[in-house]
């Protein structure tokens, strides 16, 4: 399983709901009409906070299915037959939450998501370093970090 839980919206995402045209934005189901209403906000400005959030969130679950490739290739080369059972981008915590399944047992551990865009966006080695680091705790100790 990958998946975000939580919310998250980016300037740059809000900028291009708000340059959106009319038949861009999603149609809006009868339950975000009326909390449109209860707002006080137009269902136009509504739509395009949907659409925002709609491309933040592909955004974020597109980062969390390449963390968890990513995450995948490690782990080949330090424990085969270790396989990853879930990757949760929690966007309130900032963290990737990892459950790992190892010789018949569960393993949990998280992940800083500045860590994760530090090697993603940086290219940086030592976010590379720290984050196979991280494994080789988890997967030597079964501690969860």
């Amino acid at each position: 399983e990958i998946s975000v839980e939580g919310v998250r919206t980016s300037i740059a995402d809000w900028k291009a709901a708000q340059s959106a045209s009319p038949e861009e934005l999603p149609t809006l189901s009868p339950p975000q009409q009326e909390t449109a209403r209860r707002l006080h906000v137009s269902e136009e400005d509504y739509a395009r906070s949907a659409l925002a959030g709609r491309r933040s969130r592909q955004k974020l679950l597109q980062k969390t299915e390449r963390f968890a490739r990513w995450l995948q290739g490690l782990l080949r080369g330090k424990a085969a037959g270790t396989e990853i059972k879930t990757v949760v981008l929690n966007t309130w915590d900032g963290k990737f939450e990892i459950t790992l399944h190892r010789d018949g047992s569960p393993v949990f551990f998280r992940v800083d998501e500045d860590l994760v865009d530090s090697l993603f966006e940086g290219g940086l080695r030592d976010a590379e370093q720290r984050l196979s680091h991280v494994l080789d705790l988890v997967l030597s100790t079964g501690v969860t970090a």
